[in-house]
């Protein structure tokens, strides 16, 4: 492997160019503290969350829940995301759950409901379409 130096040379359009994101910009002070979950059934799960990229219908983010337990309505959009920390729970409206961890890759279909159970404060990287 190597690396070949080069200046970054800029232009004057608007190029598409690659955003690369360090993992300490996911910290809580980075994050955006959004509060206490209104619907949560159980616990005082409050979320943190940070927008890395917003572009169209796509958007990127970071996201943070503390333990407890809310319900998620349809979704309107798709997410797919990866588990960076914790334990949780996601529970469908036909009441068939499943335990995820760090490492996990999860995709909420559009129209998807069910719970979050969090049992160990989640941090999540998230894509919604």
């Amino acid at each position: 492997w190597f690396v070949h130096d080069h200046p970054n040379v800029e232009d004057t359009s608007t190029p598409i160019r690659a955003r690369i994101t360090h993992y300490n910009a996911f910290a809580p002070q980075h994050l955006k503290p959004q509060g206490v979950r209104a619907e949560a059934v159980h616990g005082s799960p409050a979320t943190a969350s940070r927008v890395l990229y917003d572009l169209g219908p796509t958007e990127v983010g970071a996201w943070t829940c503390t333990p407890g337990s809310f319900p998620v309505g349809p979704r309107a959009t798709t997410e797919c995301f990866h588990v960076l920390e914790g334990v949780f729970f996601l529970t469908n409206v036909d009441g068939t759950a499943r335990r995820c961890v760090a490492g996990d890759t999860v995709v909420l279909p559009k129209g998807w409901s069910g719970t979050w159970d969090v049992i160990e404060t989640v941090k999540k990287l998230w894509v919604v379409v």
